[in-house]
């Protein structure tokens, strides 16, 4: 399928898929022959290869919700990848932490170690090699921040225990 229409939603929001694990929301930033690039609200830049895209929605807007508001603070746009094909892209990715089909039941995250023609391996966790056949990558995002993640999740794991620290004291006070 082509996908040259999407030329004027360029900026613009789209969803990938209706529903599901698949589904995935963001900002068109750039049209490529056999991927697309997205912006999410996550602040994630997730390439779609387009040869797994079922439907793209774009919501209809009015002229009064597209107006611009001249006090908004405009964000800049992320910096990505641009490559000419899909294997050209996940090449360029080699040996960087991704995240390969974004939240389905086959979703991976790991260092991308090796890009054959057919398939690649990421180390997963750094307890395990995974092949995973080029035709079946739907999408992939280079996961940039990671050590920000994971010390919001250690914080959000400390903040956790002190509240069940606090709520077992509570109980042994009331069992006196």
């Amino acid at each position: 399928m082509e996908f040259g229409f999407l030329n004027d939603s360029v900026g613009k929001l789209i969803q990938i898929e209706r529903g599901g694990p698949d589904k995935i929301a963001g900002k068109l930033l750039c049209l490529q022959k056999d991927h697309l690039i997205l912006h999410t609200q996550e602040g994630a830049v997730v390439y779609v290869n387009t040869g797994h895209v079922k439907t793209i929605s774009e919501p209809i807007m009015t002229e009064a919700e597209e107006a611009v508001d001249p006090n908004a603070v405009q964000v800049p746009a992320p910096t990505f990848l641009e490559a000419g094909d899909f294997p050209s892209l996940i090449n360029a990715l080699q040996h960087k932490l991704v995240k390969i089909n974004q939240n389905g039941p086959n979703s991976l995250e790991g260092v991308l170690l090796t890009v054959r023609d057919d398939s690649v391996t990421l180390v997963h966790k750094m307890k395990e090699y995974v092949h995973f056949p080029l035709y079946h990558i739907k999408t992939i995002t280079w996961i940039q921040n990671a050590p920000k993640q994971q010390e919001q999740k250690k914080d959000d794991k400390k903040d956790g225990e002190n509240k069940k620290d606090g709520e077992n004291k509570k109980e042994n006070e009331n069992k006196k």
